[in-house]
C-alpha cells in the first residue's frame, strides 16, 4: 500500500486534539486515505507503475491512474514500441510515421492491437506529497476526524446529554462521493 497522504498530526490539528502517537489516529489516517483511493481508483501518491492492458484496436489507451507525468516502456504482444505519445489526458497515442502510407497515399492510422492483455506499460503518475489535490485531503481529514471521534457509534448518550451523527463513520456523504469519483478515469 502506498503511504498515507494524511498524517496524524494534519488529524490532530483537524480535530483540535488527540496524540499523533495514538494507534487509533494511525489506523484512522490508514483506513481514511485506502477509502478515498478505493473510491476514486486512483493511488494519488507519485509512483511508477507497470500494468498490463487490453488492445483496443483504437490508436487509443487510457492509461487507469493520473495525473501521468511519463511513459517509459511500452511492449505490444511482446515487443517494445516507441510510435506513441501521451496527451495531458494519460492516453497513449499511436503516432503516425512517414511510412504508414495506404496505396492511396493516405496515412493509415497505426492501432493498438485489439486483443486481452497484449500492452504492457511501465508509466509514471500521481502527485508530489505537497501537490495532491486539496478536496481530496479534505475528504481523508473528515473521514479519519469521524473514525477518531464517534468510532463505530451513530448515536451515543452519557448521562442526559445524547449525540446522534450524521452518517456513521465509515460512510460518506454525497459531497465526499462527489469529490472522490471525480478523479475516476472515464472508461
Amino acid at each position: 500500500m502506498p503511504d498515507p497522504f494524511i498524517s496524524t498530526t494534519d488529524v490532530v490539528n483537524y480535530i483540535g486534539r488527540g496524540g499523533t502517537a495514538d494507534a487509533g489516529m494511525v489506523i484512522a489516517v490508514d483506513a481514511a486515505c485506502d477509502t478515498c483511493r478505493t473510491i476514486s481508483e486512483q493511488s494519488f501518491n507519485a509512483a511508477t507503475s507497470t500494468i498490463t492492458l487490453d488492445g483496443t484496436g483504437t490508436d487509443t489507451i487510457l492509461l487507469p491512474e493520473s495525473p501521468v507525468t511519463a511513459a517509459g516502456t511500452v511492449v505490444v504482444a511482446g515487443g517494445a514500441v516507441t510510435d506513441y505519445v501521451l496527451n495531458g489526458n494519460g492516453i497513449l497515442i499511436r503516432k503516425q510515421t512517414g511510412t504508414d502510407v495506404d496505396y492511396c497515399g493516405s496515412y493509415t492510422a497505426l492501432k493498438w492491437p485489439a486483443g486481452r492483455q497484449n500492452v504492457v506499460v511501465t508509466y509514471d503518475h500521481g502527485y508530489a506529497d505537497a501537490d495532491i489535490p486539496r478536496d481530496v485531503r479534505m475528504v481523508a481529514l473528515a473521514i479519519a476526524s469521524r473514525l477518531v471521534l464517534q468510532g463505530p457509534l451513530i448515536q451515543e448518550t452519557l448521562g442526559e446529554t445524547s449525540a446522534r451523527y450524521g452518517v456513521n463513520s465509515t460512510d460518506l456523504t454525497n459531497g465526499e462521493l462527489r469529490i472522490l469519483r471525480k478523479y475516476r478515469q472515464t472508461r
